[in-house]
């Protein structure tokens, strides 16, 4: 028999254990909310912001190398400084992966990462008496300066050259445009670092004026990534892979391409993983908190890509002709995983970011 007390009692249970459940979800929904919030912060400070931290410090490691190259013009010094050359390669296509802010903004990606070069245009400044001043490399054609005619000058046309084929108005030249690549890197981070824009991706949707809710800063990361994708598979691979012409590749004379195009694809999981030089908090654990079989894939995906471009064994402008099976699977493999990122990545941000 049920008494009034024992009626009291079941009528009060089903409220107990809607406040216990209120209880339980409040803890959970703030920790999420520090998740989303400790991703910005980390990925602003620890990906983006350390990444041009980091190609500045080895552009100026480049100066060193080619003033030393200029002063001892010898093959060991040639070979130091394009070393130096392809570690600021490394990090700045990496970088590509976030290529978004003051680096798209103020046209760096442009000034210093334009190709194929104007072999006729580069020859002719070659040929002529003009003073090689700050300004006038600031003035030159996009395609006659930043990493690529610096790499036309340190490898020479077919990439053979020696120390001893170098002419003092290609050293000059080269000077010249390794202190405009200084310059421009030592811009990008200084508006990421004094400039604030370091603070305006960490506090979105707090305070940003760059970026007014956290949604938008997630879904500009995620678009990001899949950009990148677009721009390896459907230009810098494509486009000399359709026209079959070597000329067109992104790093001829280094045979640097492959390698280009690999850290293009890594910079995707670093940023996805919070991840550059150390390990922080990144879409991945707020991926991970939500949906395990979308980081699975976006994982395989992004291995995958990977994969297929180290399987391509000859310089990128040789394997376009001769290996072109492993060409055309390196680019349906990025398009798959663009399309994971642009399918579903891009839906789970909405979803679970505001």
């Amino acid at each position: 028999m049920k008494t009034p007390f024992t009626k009291a009692i079941i009528l009060a249970l089903p409220l107990t254990f809607l406040a216990l459940s209120c209880k339980k979800s409040e803890p959970a929904n703030t920790e999420t909310d520090t998740l989303k919030a400790d991703i910005l912060v980390n990925v602003s400070a620890n990906v983006c912001t350390q990444s041009y931290e980091d190609m500045y410090a080895k552009t100026q490691e480049l100066l060193t190398a080619v003033t030393t190259l200029n002063a001892t013009t010898t093959d060991a010094n040639l070979t130091i400084a394009r070393t130096k050359w392809k570690d600021i390669r490394t990090t700045w296509e990496q970088s590509e992966a976030w290529l978004f802010g003051p680096v798209e903004s103020d046209n760096i990606d442009p000034r210093i990462d334009t190709w194929p070069v104007d072999f006729n245009a580069l020859d002719a400044i070659l040929a002529n008496k003009d003073a090689l001043t700050d300004t006038y490399i600031d003035g030159l054609d996009d395609a006659l300066k930043g990493f690529h005619p610096i790499e036309y000058v340190l490898w020479g046309k077919t990439g053979s050259k020696t120390a001893a084929q170098f002419t003092a108005r290609e050293k000059e030249y080269l000077l010249a445009l390794t202190n405009n690549l200084v310059k421009l890197s030592k811009n990008v981070r200084d508006t990421w670092t004094s400039g604030g824009y370091k603070t305006q991706l960490a506090t979105a949707g707090t305070g940003s004026t760059e970026f007014t809710t956290q949604q938008a800063a997630y879904l500009q990361i995620v678009d990001a990534m899949a950009g990148i994708c677009g721009e390896v598979a459907d230009s810098k691979i494509k486009e000399p892979f359709d026209a079959q012409d070597p000329k067109l590749e992104e790093s001829p004379f280094s045979k640097n391409s492959i390698t280009d195009f690999t850290n293009n694809i890594n910079g995707i999981l670093e940023i996805y993983q919070g991840k550059l030089n150390v390990d922080g908090a990144g879409l991945e654990d707020l991926v991970r908190k939500n949906n395990l079989s979308l980081d699975a894939e976006i994982k395989s995906k992004h291995a995958a890509a990977v994969a297929s471009l180290q399987a391509i064994t000859k310089p990128f402008g040789e394997a376009i002709v001769s290996e072109q099976p492993k060409v055309q699977n390196a680019m349906n493999k990025i398009n798959e995983l663009a399309t994971v990122l642009n399918d579903k990545l891009t839906p789970f941000v909405k979803q679970y970011v505001k």
